[in-house]
């Protein structure tokens, strides 16, 4: 019975400490998607303002397209990050240079 009830509470403050971990992990994220969607809004605003010069509201929808590129990542990996803990994801094999990659890590 002991050893039941030892089980029991080690279970529980494994479900407790998972619970934790995922609100932190959606706070973080919350704040992660706010960021590049608040640029994009603003940077949207800017670009609608009838007395600015073409190049400036190119350089505006250039900035947007990057924080779109970074949210979308984001929510890709989000997906992904669900798909694993369901189960569900396919891994895809794609052949890759090693010496590419190791020189890209290191450049970054």
């Amino acid at each position: 019975r002991r050893r039941v009830e030892a089980a029991l509470a080690q279970a529980k403050d494994e479900a407790q400490a998972a619970s934790r971990a995922k609100s932190a992990f959606l706070a973080n994220t919350s704040h992660e998607i706010r960021t590049p969607l608040n640029g994009l809004l603003g940077l949207g605003r800017l670009a609608q303002q009838p007395d600015i010069s073409d190049a400036q509201r190119r350089e505006y929808v250039n900035q947007m397209m990057d924080s779109a590129e970074g949210l979308s990542g984001l929510i890709s990996d989000i997906l992904d990050l669900s798909k694993i803990e369901a189960g569900r994801l396919t891994l895809e094999t794609q052949p890759f240079s090693l010496r590419e990659l190791l020189s890209s890590i290191q450049l970054a």
